[in-house]
């Protein structure tokens, strides 16, 4: 072979052996290429999935001091005023009733029809627990068609007016059964197990067996939600249970017709005043809100956290 053909094969044989190289380092490239973009994938993921691990923690978080956002102050003066006060020989009765009128006519339906019967149809007791009264007794007529209810007693006579008897507040009802002329105890069994079964759906809760207490739809739908989570719960239980919680982290509840609500104590101020801090919405607009002072040492509060805007319910601010 001559050494002109000789330098030509080398030269070729070069030229591949270059581009063997060429291509052996492209393919190295491009694998590290593609593990790197995975690695930066796989990391990305990890990334999204942090932030949105603590993006869901912080709105978990958030609901227990929503109600912080936009609040303004209310002050009281009074702790022993509301439909949540303590009475007992401890704890005697000093607030006022409020707006009173007699039972007689709510003994009747509106179309004149007697509902129950009562030993003392004149006696007086608060308008709002009068109200809800006469609705838990129309359907339980409505339920049973029986108007044998008696109410036995509401209010002690001034004169005689006990301040250690939680009757003395003007918002109990104590029962009997009327039953053609014949008296009889009432237990809250058979059909009137409806009684004491129902009766949250209007604000009350019972006291004993035979005596009904007004406490609002706030706290009778707080003292059923108690009692699906813990057990049994009473008026006695919420008054406990409910200093838990604070305005900054209060007690989110549902009440049976799906209305939602927040619940709250403050504890009595050592000045004149106790300020109650009372959530607004944007515009400061207020949520229905209900305050009650317990007698003992703070306030109770509810607000109905639905699209409802309404006057405060309970104590008023002074």
């Amino acid at each position: 072979m001559s050494d002109l053909n000789r330098i030509k094969v080398y030269k070729y044989k070069n030229i591949a052996a270059a581009l063997a190289v060429m291509l052996l380092s492209l393919v190295a490239l491009s694998t590290s290429c593609g593990n790197s973009a995975s690695e930066k994938k796989a990391n990305s993921q990890k990334s999204d999935t942090a932030e949105s691990s603590v993006v869901a923690a912080e709105d978990k978080d958030s609901g227990k001091s929503r109600l912080t956002k936009n609040y303004k102050y209310k002050e009281m003066k009074n702790v022993g005023e509301g439909l949540l006060v303590q009475v007992d020989s401890a704890h005697p009765f000093t607030g006022t009733v409020g707006e009173t009128e007699p039972l007689y006519s709510y003994l009747f339906a509106k179309d004149g029809n007697m509902l129950m019967s009562a030993a003392y149809p004149n006696d007086e007791a608060r308008s709002d627990m009068l109200r809800q009264l006469n609705n838990l007794a129309v359907d339980f007529k409505g339920t049973y068609g029986l108007d044998t209810l008696m109410i036995t007693s509401l209010m002690p006579d001034e004169e005689s007016k006990s301040k250690t008897n939680e009757s003395s507040i003007g918002s109990c009802a104590d029962l009997m059964i009327n039953s053609n002329g014949e008296y009889k105890e009432f237990t809250g069994t058979e059909d009137y197990a409806w009684i004491p079964n129902n009766c949250y759906k209007y604000g009350f809760v019972m006291r004993g067996t035979n005596r009904l207490r007004y406490v609002g739809k706030e706290a009778a739908a707080c003292i059923r939600d108690m009692g699906k989570a813990d057990g049994p719960a009473d008026f006695d239980t919420m008054l406990a249970d409910i200093k838990d919680y604070t305005f900054e982290k209060p007690l989110y509840f549902t009440a049976d017709n799906g209305v939602e609500y927040a619940g709250y104590f403050v504890p009595l101020s050592e000045d004149a005043t106790t300020s109650i801090p009372v959530p607004t919405r944007a515009d400061e607009s207020e949520y229905k809100t209900f305050i009650s002072g317990n007698n003992v040492d703070g306030y109770i509060i509810f607000v109905d956290l639905s699209g409802e805007v309404g006057k405060d319910q309970g104590v008023d601010a002074e």
